[in-house]
């Protein structure tokens, strides 16, 4: 049987950012939002997936819903809870940011009603000669209100004001291990407990906005500005690349924020 690492660790290796990527036009996109209202009701998600060019496949008791990484609808990799979601966490840039999905894995296995959202480009794939914006790459989808995965995940805060945890990584500074914040969104109680657990564990961890970590606090970021008007819980979670080339910190990581939602549900 296929492991939900397996299947994700299979997906991410085929990332490329040469790849080829489009955004999609108006019709893929309200077949987006209609993937999303299926998502957050519960209700059959195989034709709205099928219109928007994924597969649908069983992986470790659960559904997920796989796109073609080798075409210009590289829109994502869903994996469904085994009940209606009630978290999101969040890999917007696999391959780019290293072993974010693994921790992401990590997480979802460890919260039974977690919906797993990864990107299913690499960041710059499909990204024109001259762009210098992350707004003006197509597959930034932490910066694309028109991705597929930004329609999915503001779909599912608007219907059911699910919380959101978003892991990116960062080149290692010094003095900080991890980086902390709630986005445009505000404070949380599942911020506090991933901030204390990630401190217990060992690692140097700084709160957005702090000196030298300005760049690193996801303020810009389309999902927490989607839950600032929501009034819901965004947590963006920033790793070194030590942190996450290490499997021990991986897991501990992982814990972290698991335990983090736990405590606070």
């Amino acid at each position: 049987m296929t492991s939900l690492a397996g299947l994700v660790d299979r997906f991410t290796a085929t990332l490329r950012s040469s790849g080829p990527y489009r955004a999609p036009d108006e019709a893929e996109r309200a077949a987006a939002d209609a993937l999303a209202r299926a998502i957050a009701d519960g209700h059959d998600v195989g034709p709205h997936a099928a219109a928007l060019g994924f597969t649908t496949t069983g992986v470790a008791g659960r559904v997920a819903l796989v796109a073609n990484a080798r075409s210009p609808r590289a829109w994502g990799l869903i994996v469904l809870p085994r009940a209606v979601p009630a978290l999101i966490v969040e890999v917007p840039h696999p391959a780019a940011d290293l072993r974010t999905e693994q921790i992401g894995v990590g997480i979802v296995e460890r919260v039974d009603d977690a919906l797993y959202l990864q990107a299913g480009a690499h960041r710059h794939a499909g990204a024109p000669a001259d762009a210098r914006r992350r707004a003006d790459c197509p597959a930034d989808v932490a910066h694309r209100p028109d991705s597929v995965f930004a329609r999915i995940a503001a779909g599912l805060v608007a219907r059911r004001g699910l919380p959101q945890v978003q892991l990116h990584g960062f080149a290692d500074r010094e003095g900080v291990d991890a980086v902390v914040s709630p986005g445009a969104a505000g404070g949380s109680v599942v911020l506090e407990e991933t901030i204390t657990r990630m401190t217990a564990a060992g690692e140097r961890v700084r709160r957005g906005g702090e000196p030298g970590c300005e760049d690193l606090s996801g303020t810009r970021n389309v999902q927490g500005r989607d839950a600032a008007r929501h009034g819901t819980v965004f947590v963006h979670v920033e790793l070194s690349r030590s942190v996450r080339r290490s499997a021990r910190r991986r897991e501990a990581a992982a814990e972290a924020v698991g335990g983090a939602v736990r405590s606070a549900t």
